[in-house]
């Protein structure tokens, strides 16, 4: 099963319009999501490419994984 496991990592980029920290969300080489903010009740998460269920559960996942540190 680990070796379905999707593998997402972030990159920083510049911050949005009203200086929340945003960043880029990649599953592979993909570009799946940008985020911004850091307060998951307020953050933003904006689509770049549609995902299976599994895919996108396991994507908030990976969000909310480094935000809670």
């Amino acid at each position: 099963m680990d070796a379905q496991t999707p593998k997402f990592h972030k990159e920083p980029i510049s911050s949005s319009s009203n200086n929340e920290p945003a960043f880029q969300v990649f599953l592979n080489e993909n570009l799946v999501a940008e985020v911004r903010g850091t307060d998951t009740e307020h953050q933003t998460v904006i689509p770049m490419r549609e995902l299976t269920d599994y895919e996108e559960s396991k994507l908030y996942e990976y969000i909310s994984s480094f935000q809670s540190k």
